[in-house]
């Protein structure tokens, strides 16, 4: 069975919002305090530069609350184009583009372009293949730093075009206005932005920002070691080499080095897949159940992957029915299932509560979803283990009809 005897993650997503909530509004009540007369000053600046441009002042308020999102999503967007570039000349293959809504993925079928709600504490990604494991260390790191050099560069160029092409001067007509600002706002942005992912910050989110990537990488410590031990194993799986074959020697180096952080919790998630495909039952539960003990470091959807796996495995190899029926529960506390999410979990354990019907279903849905998958490694484990399930499936079914 899997243990229940150590701690949990520190707090609920509930308590995490109250407490995010708290802090906003905290912060919100200072800086009301402390900038309250420069308030006042900045609406009267913003009347004076509508009576400059001839335009009514909320129109010009609305026109920079259109300039300033949509500068923000522009610099992410070059952001993650910066990755791309850095992956094409690095021999890494792009396998997903996310900035906020849009999403840009490869499928078995090709590529496909979906607009859904993005990740949270996420507002862009690039999701990406090692080609070999040549030079792996420097490849990677060249890939991390397109990004924030991308957006170093354009806001360069554009600080550089708004005070040298671009003047803002008397008679002040709408056109140069708007170009001139709207030219520093994205400059400055963009300069900010490349210049914190640099830095070695910890997400909230759980995800592990670029700077923190170059700073394990030039450091060379454990969090090195695993971060190109992941890569490896994943470009093996999607290569073909199903988990019970990979190199044994990297899924070691993978739980030898301890880096205190999300890394940890993967190495045992990898760990896991590894020992799942030997049938390793005993090494199954103990890195799974490590995985679970460091969930909370991880991104909220990695969470969600991990509880319906806990939920899988009581299902179907402890066969602890109210096990699987919590664990399940706790994944959808930790975020609500989409209909494309916990397909198989939720079809496991619909068998294990003898909801054969649903289970049907689930599991239909989730090997048509697995026939887009392109990590043909792990999709040869799935396939089995689905098939497993349908064998449940039928047999319960004969069963329930005899009677």
């Amino acid at each position: 069975m899997l243990d229940f005897s150590k701690p949990d993650a520190p707090r609920t997503p509930e308590q995490e919002k109250r407490r995010s909530l708290f802090f906003w509004i905290l912060l919100g009540l200072e800086l009301a305090y402390l900038f309250r007369q420069n308030i006042s000053n900045g609406f009267e600046q913003l009347q004076m530069q509508a009576l400059r441009v001839n335009l009514p002042w909320p129109l010009l308020m609305l026109g920079w609350a259109l300039v300033l999102p949509a500068s923000y999503l522009l610099l992410v967007f070059l952001h993650e184009a910066g990755h791309v570039v850095g992956a094409l000349l690095t021999r890494f293959q792009i396998l997903s583009f996310n900035v906020s809504r849009l999403h840009i993925s490869r499928r078995a079928s090709g590529w496909q372009v979906r607009f859904r709600k993005p990740k949270k504490g996420l507002s862009g990604m690039v999701q990406v293949l090692a080609s070999d494991s040549r030079n792996l260390r420097s490849r990677y790191a060249l890939l991390l730093v397109g990004g924030p050099s991308a957006n170093l560069l354009t806001g360069a160029l554009a600080l550089y075009a708004a005070y040298m092409w671009v003047p803002y001067s008397p008679p002040f007509p709408f056109t140069g206005y708007l170009l001139h600002y709207t030219l520093l706002v994205f400059g400055w942005m963009s300069v900010v932005i490349g210049t914190l992912n640099l830095l070695p910050l910890k997400l909230k989110s759980g995800h592990i920002i670029d700077g923190k990537h170059l700073l394990h990488l030039m450091q060379g410590g454990p969090a090195m070691h695993q971060q190109l031990a992941a890569l490896q194993l994943s470009s093996l799986s999607h290569n073909g080499t199903r988990p019970r074959d990979w190199n044994a020697t990297i899924v070691e180096k993978l739980l030898s080095n301890h880096s205190n952080s999300v890394l940890d919790c993967y190495a045992h998630y990898y760990a896991y897949c590894y020992y799942h495909d030997c049938n390793d039952l005993e090494a199954i539960r103990l890195h799974l159940n490590e995985a679970l003990d460091r969930r909370h470091l991880a991104p909220v959807a990695f969470q969600q992957y991990i509880l319906g796996e806990a939920a899988y495995v009581a299902a179907l190899h402890t066969y602890d029915t109210e096990q699987a029926r919590h664990w399940l529960n706790r994944a959808q506390e930790v975020k609500p299932y989409s209909k494309e999410e916990g397909l198989f979990a939720r079809a496991a354990v619909a068998w294990a509560e003898g909801q054969l019907s649903e289970a049907s279903t689930w599991l239909q849905a989730a090997r048509q979803q697995l026939a887009e998958s392109l990590d043909v490694g792990t999709r040869t484990q799935a396939a089995e283990r689905m098939d497993e399930l349908q064998v449940k499936i039928e047999q319960a079914s004969l069963v329930a009809v005899s009677v």
